[in-house]
């Protein structure tokens, strides 16, 4: 009987730990994932060339050159769970422009 007893409650106790870290795991991956910065490293200005994804990295330059106006873009934010591709696809210089987050003058 008290082993009936004793297997019951660390039964339990051992369900309640496993929910328990099961949940945290989730809490954790929920937390790595983060908005990406890219930044546009590239001269090219010309119809198409900002919604190239080649031309546009992770690698922070210390933001160099990047100011709320100019012709190119600078700094744009993609979304987690969301890939540079996704943003960019479909858009004009134009558009890209608009949704970036600052800007480079003319190169």
């Amino acid at each position: 009987m008290k082993t009936i007893s004793f297997l019951r409650n660390h039964f339990l106790v051992a369900i309640a730990l496993l929910t328990a870290g099961v949940t945290m795991s989730f809490k954790m991956a929920e937390e790595r994932a983060a908005d990406t910065a890219y930044y546009y490293n590239s001269d090219d200005m010309s119809e198409g060339a900002f919604q190239n994804v080649s031309n546009w990295t992770t690698s922070n330059s210390a933001e160099i050159g990047c100011s709320t106006s100019g012709v190119r873009p600078c700094k744009l934010i993609v979304p987690q769970n969301s890939s540079l591709v996704d943003v960019l696809e479909s858009k004009d210089n134009q558009q890209v422009l608009d949704i970036s987050e600052s800007r480079k003058s003319a190169p």
